[in-house]
């Protein structure tokens, strides 16, 4: 009968940590000792990481060995997860990894980082479970995140009018978004609006907004970025009314008949907080919500995996990184959000099968290779098969009141 596992911190001596290493040796992909001098490693970790430990009696069966030292960064990096082949599926990484991270949440730090070869998929989906998302891809091996929730208030942090700004290689915002998703997003709401008033949760620079005023006359519009927001103004003047802020610390006077949240809530490190807001405080007893999100299965996305320019669907890249992604929904993983924020999902859906990247949409809608018969075929074959389209789509009610977070 195997013996009851006991979890400590920091209680191995640089020799226990070695012999639990040289013993999960070849269990590491690639194995340990073809990198670097196990019984160097393990005196370093002995002597500056946080360790989070697994114990049956006087056998170290787990170890996370975690370095959290970067306080300019505020960044703590997983050097080591291991457990004894004999131990293993029995969860215990998993619970290690959760004691890892509330311990660097407690300690004020905003991310955890670690590296995982890209070929080990076990160790990948045990990092996902725990929060991570993948990140830069460097061969043979692929970088991983989890940003902490709750730790700071992300305005002090974050800089909206930066994450806006297009990158050398990566547009925040491509022509194919606003001459082709925004009429198809319209006619895919369309058959659900309810008559009344309408927030916007992150109108960007008002181009979407500016197709809703031919079917409401009341608008409120919520925008992070102060920039984004005087653009808008600019362009729609006082049709609509604009609050500079954080969905987070948003005070709003009343509850909306229709909200719409469109390619934003990948973007906030605590979606379910908002997704909570939205339910409890601004959906009206009838109200609608409509949420949009890029979709990591989209055959694009796909093809850049097997181009390997990124290392699996959900995978967020650098360059979406930088525009403040934190993440890349499924329809499975949107509806487990809007559903644990106690939303109730009436409908979903696809937008427009997409076979191509952005940039070479904006491309092809240049030449005449590309027909409105086209387009709308694209569109309704994605209502076809809503998993391979370009993005997800939930309509929203409101749910039982979920209560505090």
């Amino acid at each position: 009968m195997i013996a009851a596992v006991e979890y400590l911190l920091n209680n191995a001596s640089e020799v226990q940590i070695t012999e639990h290493l040289l013993h999960c040796d070849a269990d590491f992909l690639p194995p340990l000792s073809g990198r670097i001098d196990i019984r160097d490693y393990a005196k370093k970790i002995a002597s500056k990481s946080i360790r989070f430990e697994a114990w049956s009696g006087s056998v170290l069966v787990g170890l996370v060995a975690t370095y959290c030292n970067d306080q300019e960064k505020r960044i703590a990096y997983i050097t080591s997860v291991s457990v004894l082949k004999a131990w293993a599926g029995k969860g215990i990484a998993a619970h290690l990894m959760s004691h890892c991270v509330e311990y660097v949440k407690k300690s004020g730090l905003r991310e955890i980082s670690l590296e995982v070869a890209s070929d080990n998929t076990p160790a990948i989906r045990l990092y996902e479970k725990s929060g991570f998302v993948a990140g830069k891809a460097n061969a043979p091996f692929v970088s991983m995140n989890l940003y902490l929730k709750g730790v700071e208030n992300m305005n002090s942090k974050r800089d909206y009018n930066v994450e806006i700004k297009d990158t050398n290689d990566h547009r925040y915002a491509y022509g194919f978004d606003f001459d082709v998703m925004h009429p198809y997003m319209i006619k895919s709401f369309e058959p659900f609006f309810n008559k009344g008033s309408l927030l916007e949760l992150g109108s960007f620079k008002g181009d979407f907004t500016k197709r809703f005023l031919s079917h409401f006359d009341d608008i409120t519009c919520v925008e992070a970025s102060d920039v984004a927001v005087t653009e808008a103004k600019n362009k729609l003047g006082d049709k609509v009314e604009f609050v500079n802020s954080l969905f987070e610390e948003a005070i709003l006077p009343r509850r909306y008949d229709n909200i719409v949240l469109t390619h934003v809530l990948e973007h906030l490190n605590d979606p379910v907080l908002v997704l909570k807001r939205i339910n409890d405080e601004w959906l009206t007893e009838s109200g609608r919500f409509f949420l949009v999100c890029p979709n990591a299965n989209a055959p694009s996305r796909q093809i850049a995996v097997k181009m390997g320019l990124i290392s699996h669907n959900a995978a967020v890249t650098p360059a979406e990184a930088e525009h403040g992604h934190r993440c890349t929904y499924t329809l499975d993983t949107l509806e487990r959000d809007a559903v644990a924020a106690g939303l109730k999902v009436v409908h979903r859906s696809g937008i427009f099968f997409k076979a191509l990247a952005n940039f070479q949409w904006d491309r092809l809608l240049q030449t005449d290779i590309i027909s409105e018969e086209y387009l709308e075929g694209c569109y309704k074959l994605g209502q076809q098969y809503p998993d391979l389209c370009s993005s997800i789509f939930l309509m929203c009610e409101r749910g039982e009141f979920s209560g505090e977070l």
